[in-house]
């Protein structure tokens, strides 16, 4: 089984605003960590964590938003990686959510709902093509 990418142009465009949203969202809290723990109510390892992921994810969608055709392998696994992250975000929600300030859980479910929305949005440009080929013997 094969994917294939279709209607390039909204793709690329879902492609720089995940990007978009990604530093925006870990640059800040990369520069005030310190604040944003206490902001959230959440430890500053995990604002490090979901700061370093974010921008990782954003540095990876930029790249694919870039690319004038981008693999359609690089998207399905970025698409694979949003549903990661969402998972891994409602895990810290339910684990930190008797810790969080109202907009530490604001900000998990926003994270797990845009990261989940922006999976579901990309794969619709995804195409699955051919089967499985006949084997010659």
């Amino acid at each position: 089984m094969r994917y294939q990418l279709h209607a390039l142009a909204p793709l690329t465009k879902i492609l720089w605003l995940d990007g978009i949203l990604g530093a925006g969202t870990a640059l800040p809290a990369l520069f005030i960590y310190g604040y944003a723990s206490r902001f959230l109510g959440l430890p500053v390892s995990v604002v490090l964590i979901i700061a370093v992921v974010t921008l990782a994810y954003a540095a990876f969608a930029l790249s694919l938003a870039r690319r004038q055709a981008p693999p359609a392998v690089l998207v399905r696994f970025l698409i694979y990686a949003n549903w990661v992250w969402t998972g891994i975000s409602v895990l810290w929600l339910i684990f930190f959510i008797h810790v969080v300030t109202l907009y530490g859980a604001a900000f998990l479910v926003l994270q797990v709902l845009v990261v989940a929305g922006l999976a579901l949005v990309e794969s619709r440009y995804l195409r699955l093509t051919g089967g499985m080929q006949a084997r010659k013997t």
